[in-house]
């Protein structure tokens, strides 16, 4: 406005061929109003502008901390992942002032959802004084397109697609692109293919669309015998029910010839041995391998080497921990004794016995540990029992429960069964006795290979004050200073 008069002035001056004199102060003066107005029209374009938040510079991300309040939150750029599920991951709220480290830590909510790769929050201002608005831009991961794989002959596509459990129209993540590649390798190795190459040819790149996988199988192995070599207490038969590396049954190449080399399960095997030698006492054993191919390097013959070592006996028999019988009273209870070698599944059978004589006094939960210490310079072994008693119980209520769709044998049918009453104190052994009537009543289903059975699970009042609340059952708690346990026979009828 303030140029065009002054041009309309000059050119009236021009005109009339008067002398126009301009002050260069009034010019001075107007061009810094000009200059002004450009300036703050500039201030007011850039104050509307969208700014980003720096997460790495925390000075950069509220300047006036403390003071500024959010206004709303937005969430831009999400097409799959739908918003409700994206605001349920960010813990910020409009009306809360802005706290760029919870901010931070909403991002980091964020990338971990699936199907995001990136979050940038930004914030900009809110016509309201003192606020902003916050925007979560999210980034989704394409999607999946097509899965492919070449170069594979003996196993198909269809199957390598199931093992790798890519899915069209997932996420086209690249990690999971990467186990699926692991997954797959995994396979073959299982199936024989000891040599196989799995390579990513695509689904590693943003701008990719599907996934790839170029494959080399190499030639797939199989054992042709397996042999033990240094064994002297125990036959190679019995060895062979110890691994799971197996002889293919069939001495050519079938699918129905099995016996695949997996190097993994190899090395399994050679643990499996070593813990088997060191339940018979030989408490030093070392096994080894030996893995010889056939010049196509399809077949291998297989072989152990066992270094067997002295075998182990038993010093010294200790009980650690028992206060309420004394050592004469258990030993008589234990199958081994000092001077025999050590056995494994003895120990378990000792320990089941050491558990029973506490179970019949009332201390169901005692926890007893065998702990066998060799010696340094002699083949021996101290066998120590290390045994915390717990707490005595006695039976408090007693609950039956019938399960089927229309039970119609009376709760007093089990209760007649069951050797135990309320008041008593807890014997294990009753429970098992009475566990076994149940199921020979025949009034009950007893189907072991589903895993259906009668059966009396007991829970100490610790651990529940109101078992099988709402069953129908009169309940009773005895009266006996010492802790109660609840015992809850179940099973469903015919």
């Amino acid at each position: 406005m303030l140029r065009g008069f002054i041009g309309r002035w000059l050119l009236a001056c021009a005109w009339t061929g008067g002398l126009c004199l301009l002050s260069s102060s009034v010019v001075a003066q107007s061009n810094a109003e000009v200059d002004a107005e450009s300036s703050a029209q500039s201030d007011a374009k850039k104050s509307i502008e969208v700014t980003e938040l720096s997460l790495d510079n925390p000075l950069s991300r509220t300047p006036q901390e403390g003071e500024t309040t959010i206004a709303t939150i937005q969430i831009k750029g999400n097409r799959s992942v739908s918003k409700k599920k994206i605001r349920g991951k960010i813990d910020s709220r409009a009306g809360e002032p802005l706290d760029t480290l919870k901010l931070q830590r909403d991002v980091r909510n964020l990338t971990k959802l699936k199907g995001l790769f990136d979050v940038k929050v930004k914030t900009q201002p809110s016509p309201e004084p003192n606020s902003v608005v916050v925007i979560f831009e999210v980034f989704e991961f394409p999607k999946l397109e097509y899965i492919y794989f070449i170069g594979n002959a003996e196993i198909s596509a269809r199957t390598l697609t199931k093992k790798s459990e890519l899915k069209v129209g997932d996420p086209l993540n690249i990690m999971a692109v990467e186990d699926a590649r692991q997954k797959v390798l995994t396979f073959y190795n299982e199936k024989g293919f000891n040599k196989v190459q799995v390579d990513i040819k695509e689904g590693i790149s943003r701008t990719d669309r599907g996934a790839i996988f170029l494959i080399d199988e190499g030639p797939q192995q199989r054992i042709w015998t397996v042999k033990f070599v240094g064994n002297s207490i125990v036959s190679g038969s019995r060895l062979k029910t110890q691994i799971e590396s197996k002889p293919s049954r069939i001495k050519y190449a079938t699918p129905l010839a099995g016996g695949y080399v997996d190097r993994r399960k190899i090395d399994e095997d050679v643990n499996r041995l070593t813990s088997y030698y060191r339940s018979l006492g030989y408490m030093v054993a070392r096994i080894g391998r030996s893995m010889e191919f056939t010049d196509d390097d399809r077949w291998l013959n297989l072989t152990f080497v066992i270094d067997e070592g002295p075998r182990f006996k038993i010093r010294d028999i200790l009980f650690e921990g028992n206060e309420l019988f004394g050592d004469e009273q258990l030993e008589p209870l234990l199958n081994l004794k000092t001077g025999d070698y050590f056995d494994l599944s003895s120990m378990q059978t000792d320990m089941a016995a050491l558990t029973d004589a506490y179970g019949a006094l009332g201390f169901i939960l005692a926890d007893i540990k065998p702990s066998p210490r060799t010696l340094e310079k002699s083949p021996e072994i101290d066998l120590v029992y290390n045994i915390a008693a717990g707490n005595r119980y006695r039976v408090g209520r007693i609950n039956v429960k019938i399960a089927g769709d229309n039970p119609h044998t009376q709760r007093t049918v089990a209760l007649n069964r069951i050797d135990l009453r309320p008041g008593d104190i807890v014997d294990i052994r009753k429970i098992r006795d009475s566990e076994r009537r149940l199921r020979a009543s025949g009034l009950f289903l007893n189907d072991v290979q589903k895993g259906v059975k009668p059966k009396i699970v007991f829970k100490t009042s610790e651990q529940t004050e109101n078992l099988a609340e709402g069953i129908g059952e009169k309940s009773f708690r005895g009266q006996s200073p010492d802790r109660t346990v609840s015992t809850h026979g179940e099973g469903p009828t015919r």
